[in-house]
């Protein structure tokens, strides 16, 4: 079937019918007529008994935001991650490193050993310098003789290659970062889900009532039916097989509205279930209204969900953290070439408290250097980056089509329900016509109840056709919301 996506605005989305359709009813969760303007929840009331709440469909929304159990998860990932953040800083913390060492030596006549103990404050600086101060003494001893050292001084290591940038240094940090950020984007998505699981449910819930309360009614004029065959019967207007046949709709409806009450508590359940609410919590709630939507047309819609969608979003910084680590794969393969210069004072004497006059100079400078030529696994890391910067570029852009499809489909869906409920609206005038026409046949006895039975049925069925199509539109334009990225506000 081709059809042409809408231009105009305000031509798809916001349909005069709808609304009126939806409040003109109101739905219940529960028989009882419940209204509420905040979320009246309580454990227990006066007499202990189970939780009685109230909610609107905003107000369920509000409370799964706050009381998901899946939510928490997330939020408690996120916060996990966040500690890694610290951990990854932790390098650039001072520290304070005691040394100890014990040394023994012998052969002919050279017999010896050393003793030492040192304290150094350590720093790590951003661009990969590492500054070190303090003292050591040592104890050396060879045959009889003994002698003291004692040392303070300070000393600097820096890369002159590999292991020099603060990009380079400071990859751990960026690590932790980026996963914390992508935590608090899942968390995000997580309360996406949640709130569409609400809604699902909160209007399933709202269907079954209402086909409840479709089936009492019907049910209520086919008991009619069938006292009146049974009273024809009695006094031979009618046989027994007219009375059989109005007594199976009657039957059917009553079947159908177990199976109703039944989806209706199953919908009541897996609303508490996802509000994190005890199982006897006796839940009541009232109609929503017709859910507001802007008009767009249907390439601003696509241009919107390209813009706001979490995972282009999340796809974007995983691009820019793949490119980060394939500049740091390739920094992996430079040799290692270190600057070490030190200073410091030192004295030499024959007792503890002589050696630490710290008279003597102490100058020192080297470089250092030390790689393998090959470097075979670094370039194979390096390789294997710029391969996943290509498949991610791949996923991003298949990601993007797939969102604009999910739009065009959800758009196009729409426009096919706004349609659908005005056909299923006829069809209940219709129904309506023709039960009056049967009620006056019936009446005039020129048809009997059974033609009657048949045209309550008819519109029992249009009625349910409408509700179902009047809760797809509904459901639909939260679904479009949530395609487009706007379902749930970001922080």
């Amino acid at each position: 079937m081709n059809q042409q996506c809408p231009t105009n605005r305000g031509e798809f989305f916001s349909p005069p019918f709808f609304a009126a359709a939806v409040t003109a009813a109101v739905i219940f969760f529960i028989a009882k007529v419940a209204v509420a303007a905040e979320p009246a929840i309580n454990k227990f009331n006066g007499a202990g008994q189970p939780a009685r709440i109230v909610l609107t469909l905003d107000q369920a929304i509000n409370l799964a935001l706050q009381t998901n159990r899946n939510i928490a998860n997330s939020q408690y990932s996120a916060e996990s991650q966040r500690y890694s953040i610290d951990a990854a800083q932790s390098l650039f913390d001072l520290k304070l490193i005691p040394s100890t060492g014990v040394s023994l030596a012998g052969g002919n006549n050279t017999d010896s050993n050393n003793i030492s103990a040192g304290l150094q404050l350590q720093k790590k600086l951003e661009y990969g310098t590492i500054v070190s101060v303090g003292p050591q003494i040592t104890r050396s001893s060879w045959q009889s003789a003994q002698q003291y050292a004692a040392d303070m001084g300070v000393s600097v290591t820096q890369p002159l290659l590999r292991g020099l940038g603060k990009d380079i240094v400071t990859d751990n940090i960026q690590s932790a970062e980026f996963a914390y950020k992508t935590s608090l984007r899942n968390m995000y998505q997580t309360k996406v889900n949640t709130v569409l699981e609400t809604i699902s449910a909160f209007y399933d819930a709202v269907r079954q009532t209402e086909m409840l309360r479709l089936y009492e009614k019907m049910g209520s004029r086919l008991k009619g039916h069938s006292e009146i065959a049974r009273a024809k019967e009695k006094v031979g207007l009618a046989t027994p097989m007219d009375t059989y046949r109005a007594e199976i709709p009657l039957k059917e409806a009553e079947d159908a509205m177990i199976t109703a009450s039944a989806a209706f508590q199953d919908a009541k359940d897996r609303l508490k279930l996802i509000l994190a609410l005890p199982q006897n919590t006796e839940l009541e709630g009232i109609a929503p209204e017709a859910p507001d939507f802007r008009e767009l047309s249907l390439d601003d819609a696509i241009e919107t969900a390209l813009k706001k969608r979490i995972e282009i979003e999340q796809m974007n910084y995983d691009m820019a953290e793949a490119e980060r680590k394939a500049a740091l794969m390739k920094h992996n393969i430079l040799p290692e070439l270190n600057l070490v210069v030190g200073y410091g004072r030192y004295s030499v004497a024959e007792t503890m408290g002589q050696s630490t006059r710290f008279d003597l100079d102490r100058y020192s400078a080297s470089l250092q250097a030390g790689t393998d030529i090959f470097r075979t696994a670094e370039k194979a890391a390096y390789q294997q980056s710029l391969i996943n910067i290509k498949t991610l570029r791949l996923n991003m852009e298949s990601r993007m089509d797939d969102i604009s499809r999910q739009v065009r489909k959800q758009w196009l869906s729409l426009k096919e329900a706004a349609k659908r409920m005005e056909i299923r609206k006829s069809q209940i005038k219709q129904g309506e016509e023709k039960i009056a026409l049967a009620e006056v046949k019936f009446a005039h006895r020129m048809a009997d109840n059974f033609d009657v039975i048949e045209a309550e049925k008819e519109l029992q069925s249009a009625r349910g056709n409408l509700l179902a199509a009047e809760i797809e539109y509904a459901g639909g334009i939260y679904n479009m919301k949530a395609i487009m990225g706007e379902l749930v506000p970001r922080n």
